[in-house]
């Protein structure tokens, strides 16, 4: 992942942990969230949500993997991740479970794919809003807040 990428990441995690945290939901992992979705497959998402459900006893442990699919799982996609690589992940995060899956693209155009299943997938345009449906009912975010570039203090 670039900088680029690992800035939307971060940016998305705290994003949604400013949702999930003070409704008390659940919680949000970043990019080292190790998740085992079968026996010798591990992934990594550049974000996860997993609801207090998901977690065995309703605490994050200190193990090394979580032995299940996060309910959101978003990808941040980089030039280098390719098309079929991308497509073998959205099916075995949803057949370990997911029920909901963002990718992130900022080029060559800013959007992002909604998935509910390894075949429904909503396209949202960087004009639009990304909801949290089912998954994170009454969460939204104007894209052009998440593609928007991070601005500093003016130079004098």
């Amino acid at each position: 992942m670039g900088k680029y990428e690992a800035y939307l990441g971060s940016l998305l995690t705290h994003l949604l942990w400013a949702f999930v945290r003070p409704r008390k939901l659940g919680v949000v992992l970043s990019a080292d969230a190790m998740l085992r979705l079968a026996p010798g497959l591990i992934r990594i998402p550049d974000v996860c949500f997993f609801s207090w459900a998901r977690l065995p006893g309703r605490k994050v442990t200190g193990e090394a993997f979580y032995e299940t699919a996060a309910d959101l799982a978003v990808e941040v996609i980089s030039p280098s991740n390719t098309r079929k690589e991308m497509q073998q992940k959205l099916h075995e995060y949803f057949a370990g479970g997911a029920r909901l899956v963002w990718y992130v693209y900022h080029r060559p155009r800013k959007e992002v794919r909604v998935y509910t299943s390894p075949q429904d997938c909503s396209v949202l345009a960087a004009d639009q809003v990304l909801d949290g449906g089912d998954v994170l009912p009454g969460f939204r975010l104007e894209l052009r807040e998440l593609f928007a570039e991070p601005e500093g203090p003016e130079r004098e």
